[in-house]
């Protein structure tokens, strides 16, 4: 019998579940998928992290520096299972979490049974449902339409003509990759000038500065942005990109999307031609694509980095919880308010201090939150299929 439910046993949700053990509190964790870490494990081969080593380990347990200042993919994968091994026998997969039911205890209905606890703690992140936007056409294009999540490697798309939508955090990071082919054209939609950064500037990675100012205002913060900017990539102004009209800071605050990055490949292959920039893909033809001024754009494939939605509506839609957004809340009153009750979020904020040091420590101060807390009940598994 557990005090805890844990819903999620990706990065976050074995942060909390071993925060948790190490403050004497009981906890099951579920996740629907087959094996801990799948969401990173099922990322393209060559993705790095774009948080610095130091600053993107899990509570209780510092990343080996055999991986490197900038953690590549596999090491990750590595990392992610030793640090599940301690807590394994808590680790439920393969059980699909329906909904949560409010009430006192709380109600986890599964695909396995349901579960009543005195707390759930929902861990399961940003990026449950990749999204792609309902354009006119789908049906008609002849060519590979795929979300930016279902990108694994570069050689399916040698000699092709790839358009990817979206130049974010996901779709700089593929088109770069893309750029290492020996054949193909690339093109890269833009809806919005985006704001880039580099990983670090003159050899000191940014996320440190990001630490150290993350209590200033944020008109401060976007002037800094965009002095890092003209330092690493130029004045956008000059390329089809265009010159974001809102700051980094800004808009992350608005929309949580975080600048794309650039390590001095994107940007100047922009400049160079070697990636064409077109408008804002508002329509699907049979050989590719319509943008919202009219153009139409021939791609063999195209890959939509449109974002993602956490998944989140069917499972606690019902309790009224989530933004617009499909987000719950991470800090101020409202998060206090269904901590108070018994129902917590770990995982589902992405500053740019960095998003893994923000889940270590949101999973910290969540454990501790539960231990002191009254036990109205221990959970328990209260139906069996």
């Amino acid at each position: 019998m557990t005090n805890t439910v844990v819903i999620g046993a990706g990065v976050a949700g074995l942060a909390v579940t071993r925060c948790l053990r190490d403050n004497g509190v009981e906890a099951i964790a579920l996740d629907e998928n087959a094996e801990v870490g799948h969401s990173w494990a099922s990322r393209y081969d060559n993705l790095r992290l774009n948080s610095v080593r130091w600053l993107s380990h899990m509570p209780g347990q510092p990343m080996p520096k055999r991986y490197g200042r900038w953690v590549g993919r596999d090491d990750l994968v590595e990392y992610v299972n030793s640090y599940a091994a301690p807590i394994r026998d808590q680790v439920r997969t393969g059980v699909k979490v329906l909904r949560v039911e409010r009430g006192s205890p709380w109600r986890v209905v599964t695909d396995q049974g349901d579960f009543e606890a005195a707390h759930v703690v929902v861990a399961t992140g940003l990026y449950g449902k990749p999204v792609i936007p309902d354009w006119p056409g789908r049906d008609d294009y002849r060519g590979e339409l795929l979300h930016a999540a279902d990108y694994r490697r570069t050689e399916p798309f040698e000699g092709k003509r790839v358009l990817v939508v979206g130049p974010g955090v996901s779709g700089v990071d593929i088109a770069v990759d893309l750029l290492s082919r020996r054949t193909g054209e690339l093109v890269v939609a833009v809806r919005t000038p985006p704001n880039f950064l580099p990983r670090e500037l003159y050899n000191i990675p940014l996320q440190g500065l990001s630490v150290t100012n993350r209590h200033a205002p944020t008109a401060v913060q976007d002037l800094g942005g965009r002095l890092i900017q003209w330092l690493s990539v130029g004045d956008l102004g000059d390329t089809p990109l265009g010159r974001p009209t809102e700051g980094m800071f800004s808009r992350l605050k608005r929309t949580g999307v975080n600048p794309a990055v650039d390590d001095g490949v994107f940007v100047p292959a922009v400049r160079a031609g070697r990636v064409g920039v077109v408008d804002e893909v508002v329509e699907l033809y049979d050989r590719g694509v319509v943008t919202k001024s009219g153009r139409q754009v021939e791609a063999d494939a195209v890959i939509a980095a449109t974002g993602y939605r956490t998944g989140l509506a069917d499972v606690l839609g019902q309790l009224g919880v989530l933004d617009d957004r499909g987000v719950p809340p991470q800090y101020g009153k409202e998060n206090q308010h269904w901590a108070d009750q018994g129902l917590h979020f770990v995982g589902f904020a992405s500053p740019l201090t960095g998003h893994l040091r923000e889940i270590g420590l949101i999973a910290r101060k969540t454990a501790k939150r539960i231990k002191r807390a009254p036990v109205p009940g221990a959970s328990r598994v209260v139906s069996t299929p």
